[in-house]
């Protein structure tokens, strides 16, 4: 090589040295898009714009920067709270008004044992049963009773009571079998209509019968209450009473869960404690003022075995145990009779 000549090895040094301070200063410098590829053949993240700081900002600069976007600096977090998020305030839709009182309607109501056929034949100076239904009839209808329960009824005794009280439809009739044939609910059709039937079984004097219940429908006003005829065990057959009074009691508590007013009539074969109990387990009330309230009150007097009570807006009014004639001729119960008036309770749009 000649003096003065820059020796090739120099050269080429020195461009690579340019070369390297070129793609750092251009890096560091100016704005572009950088491109991260991945050392294996795994997915390739692109980013956006990408800005350098440059080397005459500081930490001092980034925070002034970040307060101007953001209202608050990287030393310090802003405050914060939680907040429920809040539905648009709806009105609800109103729910079925409570059942209000119905019309309400008087009649008179009563029970009757009307002694059947097989316990007169020859013996306790009473005629024939056929006879003694035809006299109870005409009391019955002289009496004004539009509504009764009648126990101890006989085949034959039926068939008169059918024929001698025209104006009154009876139920069950013949339909629950010759045990059925026991328990009569008796119902003037000029003021009441039948709208449903049903039947418990309970024991009675060491067999199986079938206690009927209706549901009537006063024709006048349109309101409707249920009606249950009762008879329950005689004398020393205790056991037999309790068990078929809590049957009864069940029922009873089912019925008056309809809303719906509850007539009980019946012979219970018991001066107090079937009143007593019943009274206690549904808050039923007596013919005659008999309740419980924190002790059991029997009502006024004579107290006998045949009792009507009611509820879900049951009242009686004139009490009547009823020995004119006549009833002592033709039964050895008495005719208990009074009158009632039912409020019934009707929903909204019936």
């Amino acid at each position: 090589m000649r003096r003065g000549s820059i020796p090739l090895l120099e050269l080429l040094v020195t461009a690579t040295l340019l070369t390297v301070l070129a793609v750092v200063v251009g890096t560091f410098a100016m704005p572009g898009h950088v491109r991260l590829e991945a050392a294996t053949t795994g997915p390739t993240a692109i980013g956006g714009a990408v800005h350098a700081r440059p080397t005459t900002t500081s930490r001092a600069a980034d925070r002034h920067l970040v307060l101007a976007r953001t209202g608050t600096t990287m030393d310090t977090l802003p405050p914060y709270h939680v907040e429920q998020v809040r539905q648009p305030l709806r009105k609800q839709p109103a729910g079925p008004p409570p059942p209000t009182p119905g019309t309400p309607f008087t009649f008179q109501v009563g029970t009757l044992n009307v002694l059947g056929s097989q316990h007169t034949a020859g013996k306790g100076g009473y005629g024939p049963g056929t006879s003694r239904a035809a006299a109870l009839s005409s009391a019955i209808v002289s009496r004004g009773v539009d509504l009764l329960g009648m126990q101890e009824m006989q085949d034959d005794q039926l068939a008169v009571f059918q024929h001698q009280l025209p104006g009154y439809g009876i139920w069950p009739g013949h339909a629950l079998g010759n045990n059925g044939v026991r328990l009569q609910i008796a119902y003037r059709y000029d003021t009441f209509d039948i709208a449903d039937t049903g039947t418990i079984t309970t024991v009675f004097d060491h067999m199986m019968r079938p206690i009927p219940y209706v549901l009537l429908t006063n024709r006048a006003t349109g309101g409707q209450f249920y009606v249950v005829d009762v008879h329950n065990s005689p004398q020393g057959l205790e056991a037999e009473r309790d068990q078929a009074t809590g049957s009864e009691i069940s029922l009873l508590d089912s019925l008056r869960a309809t809303g719906k007013p509850v007539l009980l009539m019946g012979d219970t074969n018991e001066h107090t404690e079937f009143m007593c109990r019943v009274a206690a387990a549904t808050g039923f009330v007596a013919y005659n003022g008999g309740h419980y309230s924190g002790g059991c009150d029997t009502g006024s007097g004579p107290i006998k075995i045949d009792w009507i009570m009611g509820g879900n807006g049951v009242s009686f009014t004139s009490p009547v145990v009823d020995y004119g004639a006549p009833v002592p001729s033709a039964t050895d119960h008495a005719f208990v009779h009074a009158t009632t008036t039912i409020t019934p309770m009707v929903s909204a749009g019936r």
